[in-house]
């Protein structure tokens, strides 16, 4: 574990954005139905709000007060009514919106996620994962948020403060005027020093995000930390971090607790005036008690609405900040796609042509310079080279993971760009050093490149990749669930499953990327006499380092900086001494203390050491 800073975040809040705003709006459109229902019962809701303080009017100055208590009955039961319709419009309301914004969610993260994964691997180098998933979780609900409970609740203090005002000037409009004295201040408290909360707020999140990398880095790096002794250190740098974390939330805290009591102050301010006018006015006989007391519950009901609009105001600038995120990703269009005239393939023979292939990541920072080789159907290819020369590059052109930026890929003649992706990718199978095993059973891992294979073609699948004596120790056999990632499982069992998974599938063309560096000798062994079986008839390449992989490939490809150095057999390029030559010298030096092979000359006499 690190010292570590704060990165740079990315904003919460943005200005209001018209365009942004109306394009929001059209994920409500679907749901117009349930959204006229819902200002139906928000309209029949807030008149009955509005309509309470008067009937206290009534009930005070034509029941109470003149002792006829007899027309207090009746009223009592147009209250009941009053109260009950608003109680229904309520109900109506939150359980629409509610249902609505589910709606909503739903529709925005399946947009999302749908969209992301037809981006291609481009979109996913540029951006880590955490900053993807942000995205689809925190984002998404930002805007759902405002696009259910936000607009309809805005909509609804809105009514709410218009219908108050309005009542309020027709009661008394001299008295209304004295209760907007204190205006300004909740317009303040309502929006400058909720930002300030907003911001106490997100140092917050800030901090508990460091909180909660340091944990996971600490779990992660367990075993370097034990082993260099930093355990202190980390001890020490752990509480620091958690000490700002504590006083971050304290002082968010206290501003926090101070919103309520100045809301609450600024409303009891503006009731002390209106009560102190109202009373001299119904000394002076130019108000009824009635009126007064009706005044006084409108009040009631104005303070919040206010505080509401504003909280709205900032939640919509926060919406904003999400918004230009999530479109800045639906907006993005892959950037491999078919060709109108692109067709499927039922079956190729996996010949395959790099014709002059110029390809690189970053524009005009080329990672392959004109490439150009044949590999007849059925042959293993062996590509050799130091680290960042480009082999996985070249592999991760054969699925057409990736466009090549001048030349051509040629299967059996056919440009890939002219065969239809999907019917391209059923053709190439590809194990990786870093394999990826689903948290799903031992079973559904290694049909999942055919869904469809019975349960014997799945089990013939493992025995041919040595997978099956494992497989079936476990405690449920193959319907045994193995979590995220593999991790009840060993490097080597996942990357066997791999192969299993590969063996399956029934590729044309087999790509295998440091494939069995994670498998132990003995293994290996094993793993190579059914590579055997899973080579034969079909065409391979092999990005790997050791001489048991290299060797029995019918060509070898020495890649140099992005370009064909070398290409012929392990005994013709040993001959050579050329880059094949002082590759194995080096692998030879570094594992000199008991490693792979013995020295290049020795291998080419055929002594193994």
């Amino acid at each position: 574990m690190i010292n570590r800073i704060d990165q740079e975040e990315e904003p919460v809040e943005r200005p209001f954005d018209s365009k942004m705003f109306l394009r929001l709006l059209g994920y409500l459109l679907p749901y117009k139905r349930m959204l006229t229902w819902a200002i139906i019962a928000l309209v029949f809701g807030t008149l009955a709000t509005l309509a309470i303080p008067y009937m206290f009017e009534i009930a005070i100055n034509q029941d109470i007060l003149p002792g006829h208590f007899q027309g207090l009955l009746s009223l009592a039961g147009v209250m009941i009514f009053i109260y009950l319709v608003r109680y229904v419009s309520t109900r109506i309301q939150t359980w629409v919106i509610s249902k609505m914004g589910q709606e909503v969610l739903r529709d925005l993260r399946s947009q999302l996620f749908t969209h992301i994964n037809r981006l291609n691997f481009t979109f996913f180098d540029r951006l880590p994962a955490g900053k993807i998933m942000t995205r689809v979780t925190s984002d998404v609900s930002n805007l759902n948020s405002l696009l259910s409970q936000g607009l309809v609740n805005t909509l609804s203090n809105a009514l709410t403060l218009v219908g108050t005002v309005a009542a309020m000037l027709i009661l008394k409009w001299n008295l209304a005027l004295v209760s907007f004295l204190v205006l300004p201040l909740l317009v303040m408290l309502s929006t400058r020093f909720r930002r300030m909360i907003v911001e106490r707020w997100r140092r917050v999140r800030r901090q508990i995000s460091i909180v909660n990398a340091t944990w996971a880095e600490s779990l992660y790096g367990a075993r370097v930390v034990s082993s260099f002794g930093r355990e202190d250190h980390n001890r020490d740098l752990f509480h620091g971090i958690s000490q700002a974390n504590f006083i971050a939330h304290v002082r968010a805290m206290m501003l926090s607790a101070m919103f309520g009591p100045a809301i609450t102050f600024a409303g009891t301010v503006g009731t002390g005036l209106v009560f102190w006018y109202g009373t001299s006015l119904y000394v002076a006989h130019a108000v009824s008690l009635g009126l007064i007391v009706a005044f006084l519950n409108y009040l009631a009901g104005f303070w919040q609405p206010i505080s509401q609009l504003g909280n709205f105001y900032n939640q919509l600038l926060v919406a904003m900040a999400s918004a230009e995120r999530v479109f800045e990703y639906l907006d993005q269009a892959p950037l491999v796609v078919n060709r109108p005239e692109a067709r499927p393939v039922e079956r190729l023979r996996g010949e395959v042509e790099f014709d002059h292939v110029v390809f690189e990541y970053v524009p005009g920072r080329p990672v392959l310079r004109d490439v150009s080789f044949r590999v007849p159907a059925g042959q293993t290819i062996a590509l050799v080279g130091a680290t960042g020369a480009g082999k996985s590059s070249i592999l991760s052109l054969l699925p057409r993971f990736y466009d090549v930026a001048g030349g051509a890929i040629r299967l059996d003649g056919i440009d890939i760009r002219d065969i239809e992706m999907r019917s391209l990718r059923r053709q190439v199978a590809l194990v990786l050093q870093d394999t990826f095993i689903f948290d799903a059973t031992i079973r559904d891992n290694i049909r999942y490149g055919r869904p469809e294979a019975t349960d014997a073609e799945v089990e013939a699948a493992a025995q041919a990749a040595c997978a099956h004596h494992f497989i079936s120790e476990l405690p449920h056999g193959y319907d045994t669930p193995v979590k995220e990632r593999g991790s009840r499982l060993s490097l080597g069992q996942r990357q066997l499953l791999a192969f299993a998974r590969a063996i399956l599938a029934d590729p044309a063309i087999l790509i295998l990327d440091e494939a069995t560096a994670s498998i132990d000798t003995n293994t290996e062994v094993l793993v190579q006499q059914g590579l055997k079986r899973l080579l034969a008839d079909r065409t391979a390449f092999v990005a790997a380092h050791r001489l048991s992989t290299i060797r029995e490939a019918d060509r070898i490809l020495v890649i140099d900086h992005g370009q064909l150095a070398e290409a012929g057999n392990h005994d013709e390029l040993l001959a050579l001494k050329g880059h094949y030559f002082r590759f194995l010298t080096a692998q030879f030096q570094l594992e000199a203390n008991g490693g792979w092979f013995g020295h290049p000359q020795e291998v080419a006499a055929g002594q193994d050491a």
